[in-house]
Order: structure tokens, then C-alpha cells, then sequence
């Protein structure tokens, strides 16, 4: 049993007056009341969730100044809740605690927010082991919870579909790079289908049965299931209900899917076409104050834009919600290859995308929106005439002006490498205020998992393997700030109300909140020295029914499973009569708030 001492209070007095002043300097608008409007705590129908690979804050901010200038702003800037995101994983260790690692790759952190674990290189929805060829205990991602929820899931990309950030929410292989049949045979032999694995990542994905899948990857998909056969993962797929689209003109003629049917869109044999054509940085120095970035033949494939309102139109008719997952996957890519039009172009492309995902906000204000990144990456804004040891780019901006982009974390001509700095974080909608302050990517688990349907937010939960682990058990209860009610007014019949917030995690199989007056001085009143309030104190918790409290605990939820780090907002009322008397000071009580259990 967790029990956790609150108090409640209001004052009764008369306000002094006090000076009023003019404020100096003040250089923006006041946004803490529009803030406040904009926290909503229920829980959303819908969540889209957008990765920027290798989108750390120095590509935000290079490509809103090359597209929009100095003063503009992308669309993810109008998210109005903002937070930094701690990418580290771990390395191998025979047992915990595992070593940390402070530049990741794009795997363990996809394995972060789709299953909040924390993992080795190049794993994706396994925990981490004794080594890199040693498979870990397979967990749970929150598509394939929404999925079970009952919701419609999608994922899209612009890279291979089977790439590591994609097979974040849909895979588990200890190899990133086991993303075909073959690819599987050869480096994960274990983990093949034959072998009583789960298969390849493009196997899996044809098993997981995820309602939108649009990206490229198509040469992955084209590899037997069988080593000489002749039988492909595209073939597999359709037998699971997959309708295939290979163009941009086959996916724009999809308007609806009809019952069990799916839809496979795979629109280049490896990574799709970038926005902008290359402009890789030098020594010497690439472009000039007057380069503009010219936009690439794209052939036949749709933008993430499209891709991303196809897929929010096929999945929306689900009363019970959808999850969907949309990554610009070549910021990253092209960050690698020190080319600065490649990953601006992407970092537009994507952020055109989160336009659409805002304009269904618009009508659906139950859908959460989240952007972020998995990694940030090694590209810096110079100053224009500034001369770095590495390789570098100038370019001119929407502006007119110069802007100078650096690369230096490998050789000249090398592949650029990760950094290891925290990475942004948007939100807008239901639950967007979660994601506020610094956090860790496990921690978006929580976010992406705490949807209407459902028993949300999940915990992380291992699935299949020979592996396990034990859970202790749990009972945790954290109180935020004291409830405080405004002055109660003598002489004037009123209901008062005042807030507080609690975080529940507890790992039981039943486990009931509630709230008692454990004092002995007029028990379940709010009291000021000699003086109580004639009606009892009530209270209620997520706007279920006010009740009145006493010495007897007063239950406020029961939880029928275990729950992580649920947010409760506990309501207090305290009703005054119009001929009621109020003594001067302050009217108080400390009650106890209890997290108990019979059934751990």
C-alpha cells in the first residue's frame, strides 16, 4: 500500500491593493494563457506520429531559413508544446545494468519509443543481450498494441519501409539489416522463419497486418521466401490482404479499402527519391552565396505529402481511431553524405506532411500529433564566411542571404556520423503537454500508447522468445502541487472547485485510488483553527461523480491491470450557503491519498 499526504486549502480574506507598473523590454507576446487553453488531458482517438531521421535541431533550423527565412516559421513550429529528447542506448553486458551509449544509431531508438526499451546497435523491438549476435527478449511496439486495441495502424516512409525507423513499430530482429528473406538467411540465421523465427523485417511486416504501408524497399520485398524460390514477400503479403501499389498515379486511384483489405505501396527498389538533387559539401567549399537548390526528377513516386494523406484518409473511418508513423528518413541519409539541398529538401518534404497531418487536426481535434527524431546528426550552421576544417556548402536563402553549413565528423569524403545531443520535440492535442521539458525517448512509449480504446498507457511488455525477465512489484503514487480553491466570498451561495494531479504506476492485477480524512478534528470539513465549513469537503477523479468525504477512504478508480505513469486529475468541490459564516484566515485539511492493493 502507497499512501501519500495532500493538502487542501483556501484563503478568506480581503485583497490589498498593490502598484501597478508598465513592463520594459518585453519582447514577444504573453503565451501563458493560450498555453494553458491549448493542455488538454484526455485522451486522444488518433496519433500521428512524425520521425525526422537524424533531425536535430541545427537541420530545423537550416531548413526553415533556407525555405521560410529568418523570421518564418515551418509547420512545426505552430505545435505549441516543445520538449528535448535524450537519445542514448545501451551496449551488451552480460546482465544489467548495461553501459550506455551516447551516440545511437537509428535502430535502439526506434526501439525506444515504439516498445520504451533501451537496446543495443542495430536491434529493433529486443531488449539488449550479452552481444550483438545474441538475440534479446522480444517487446512489444505500440502499433502492434493499437492493433490489438482495435484501431487502424499505418506506416509510411520515404526509405526502404523495411529501414530501421519503419521496422521500429513493426519488427523484432536483433539485426537491422535482416530486412529481406535473403538478407535474413545470411545475417540472422536464427531468426529466419525456418529456423522458427519470426522471419524477416518484410515478413513481419506482412504478418503484423498493418493496415497502410507506403514507402520503398520494393528490392526487399522481391526476395524469396525460400532461398531458389520463386515466391516473393509481395506474393506473401497479398495472401494477407494486401492490395499493391507500385506508382504515384496506382496509390492516388485507392479512395477506400474495403473489409480485411490492406494497402502496400512500395515506390522504389531501395530508398525513395530525395526532394532536392545532391549538392555535397567539399574542402573547398560547395555552391555560393547565390546557389539555390534545384528540385529532383522524382519519376513516378509520391511525395510524403501524398503519401501521408492517402494514408490519414484510408484510416480515418475507424470508429475506434488510428495510429499512424511518417518518416522523413533521408534528412539523415543525406546528412551522411555531406549533401545540404538533400537534407533541406527532406526536412521541407516532411514538414509539408506535418501540414496534412494539421489540417485533419483542424476537424479532428482529438488526433495528438507528435514530431521529433531519432538522432540528431553533424551538420552546423557557420557564419557565411567562415572556413571549418571540414567540408562545407553555402547557399542562398529565401531571404536573399547567405547561409553556410559545415560538416566535420569524418574524413573529406567520408560518411558523417551521429552526434549524441538531445533532439527536438512537437506536440499538439490531446496529452501534447506529456512531451514538455527533457525526457527520454522511452518515454514517448507512454505518449504513443495512451489512446481512447484501450488500457492506456502501456508498459513495456516482452512477447515470444526464450528470454524473460521478472517484473517486481509495484505500487507507486507521486502528488503534484496542493489543491488550493480561490477566496470563498461571505454572504454568497456558491460551489467552489480546485485541482490537483497525481501519477499513478503499479504493476498489480487490481489496485483502487482513494482518499480519506485520517484527522480527528471534524472529519471530511475543511477546517480554520476552532471553525469548520458546515458541508462536507467532496471530491472525484478523472471527472467521474463527486462524493463526500470522511474518516471512511473514499475510492476514486479502480485499475483492472497495471499501469504506468497514468496522470490522474483528482477535483475537489466544497459548496458555501449564502448564510453561511466564514471566520477570516485560512480553511484547511490534510487528507490521505492511498494506492493500495489485495491482488499483487
Amino acid at each position: 500500500m502507497r499512501a501519500t499526504r495532500i493538502a487542501v486549502l483556501a484563503a478568506v480574506g480581503v485583497a490589498a491593493a498593490g502598484a501597478t507598473g508598465v513592463a520594459v523590454g518585453q519582447s514577444g507576446p504573453d503565451k501563458s494563457a493560450a498555453l494553458k487553453a491549448s493542455v488538454d488531458i484526455s485522451k486522444p482517438k488518433n496519433i500521428i506520429l512524425f520521425i525526422g531521421d537524424g533531425m536535430g535541431d541545427s537541420e530545423v533550423t537550416s531548413g526553415r531559413y533556407y525555405a521560410k527565412g529568418a523570421a518564418g516559421r515551418l509547420n512545426m513550429d505552430a505545435l505549441p508544446f516543445r520538449g528535448d529528447v535524450t537519445t542514448y542506448n545501451v551496449g551488451p553486458a552480460a546482465a544489467a545494468p548495461y553501459p550506455p551509449n551516447y551516440v545511437p544509431d537509428s535502430a535502439p531508438t526506434a526501439a525506444a519509443w515504439s516498445s520504451g526499451i533501451k537496446t543495443l546497435d542495430g536491434r529493433l523491438g529486443q531488449g539488449p543481450s550479452s552481444g550483438v549476435t545474441v538475440p534479446g527478449t522480444n517487446y512489444e511496439t505500440y502499433m502492434e498494441i493499437a492493433k490489438k486495441r482495435g484501431l487502424s495502424t499505418g506506416n509510411v516512409s520515404t526509405a526502404e519501409i523495411t529501414d530501421a525507423t519503419p521496422a521500429g513499430p513493426s519488427a523484432h530482429i536483433s539485426q537491422r539489416g535482416c530486412q529481406g528473406p535473403n538478407d535474413t538467411r545470411s545475417a540472422c540465421p536464427t531468426e529466419t522463419k525456418a529456423a522458427g523465427g519470426l522471419g524477416s523485417i518484410a515478413e513481419q511486416q506482412a504478418d503484423n497486418q498493418f493496415d497502410v504501408v507506403l514507402g520503398g524497399g520494393r528490392a526487399r520485398y522481391a526476395q524469396p521466401l525460400e532461398a531458389g524460390g520463386t515466391t516473393n514477400v509481395i506474393d506473401y503479403a497479398k495472401t494477407k490482404g494486401y492490395k499493391y501499389v507500385a506508382t504515384e498515379a496506382e496509390l492516388a486511384s485507392v479512395t477506400s479499402l474495403a473489409a480485411g483489405e490492406r494497402l502496400l505501396g512500395l515506390f522504389h527498389d531501395s530508398n525513395m527519391t530525395t526532394e532536392y538533387q545532391p549538392l555535397i559539401a567539399s574542402d573547398t567549399g560547395a555552391g555560393s552565396a547565390t546557389t539555390k537548390c534545384q528540385p529532383s526528377n522524382r519519376g513516378t513516386e509520391p511525395t510524403l505529402a501524398e503519401m501521408t494523406d492517402k494514408a490519414i484518409k484510408l484510416l480515418e473511418g475507424n470508429q475506434k481511431g488510428f495510429v499512424l508513423q511518417v518518416e522523413g528518413a533521408s534528412i539523415d541519409k543525406r546528412d551522411h553524405a555531406s549533401d545540404a539541398c538533400g537534407q533541406i529538401g527532406e526536412l521541407i518534404g516532411m514538414d509539408d506532411a506535418i501540414g496534412i497531418a494539421q489540417q485533419f487536426q483542424k476537424t479532428h481535434p482529438d488526433t495528438l500529433i507528435v514530431v521529433s527524431a531519432d538522432h540528431s546528426h553533424t551538420s552546423q550552421i557557420i557564419g557565411p564566411t567562415t572556413v571549418p576544417r571540414g567540408q562545407y556548402t553555402t547557399l542562398q536563402t529565401v531571404d536573399g542571404a547567405p547561409i553556410r553549413i559545415s560538416y566535420g565528423t569524418a574524413a573529406i569524403a567520408g560518411s558523417q556520423s551521429h552526434t549524441g545531443a538531445t533532439v527536438p520535440v512537437f506536440a499538439s492535442g490531446p496529452r501534447a503537454a506529456d512531451v514538455t521539458g527533457t525526457i527520454d525517448q522511452t518515454e514517448l512509449f507512454p505518449v504513443l500508447t495512451n489512446t481512447q480504446t484501450g488500457n492506456g498507457p502501456a508498459t513495456s511488455t516482452p512477447v515470444g522468445g526464450d528470454v524473460g525477465g521478472a517484473v517486481p512489484a509495484t505500487l507507486s503514487l507521486t502528488v503534484g502541487a496542493p489543491a488550493s480553491f480561490p477566496a470563498f466570498v461571505p454572504g454568497v451561495a456558491k460551489d467552489y472547485t480546485a485541482g490537483m494531479l497525481a501519477d499513478v504506476v503499479s504493476t498489480a492485477g487490481v489496485a483502487n485510488l482513494s482518499i480519506a480524512d485520517a484527522g480527528t478534528t471534524a472529519p471530511g470539513k475543511l477546517v480554520n483553527g476552532t471553525f469548520a465549513l458546515e458541508q462536507p469537503l467532496q471530491a472525484r477523479a478523472k471527472d467521474g461523480a463527486f462524493a463526500s468525504l470522511g474518516a471512511t477512504p473514499l475510492g476514486l478508480l479502480t485499475y483492472t491491470g497495471p499501469v504506468s505513469n497514468d496522470r490522474v486529475s483528482i477535483d475537489f468541490k466544497q459548496s458555501i450557503g449564502a448564510n453561511e459564516p466564514l471566520r477570516t484566515g485560512t480553511y484547511a485539511k490534510t487528507l490521505t491519498l492511498t494506492l493500495s492493493t489485495t491482488t499483487p
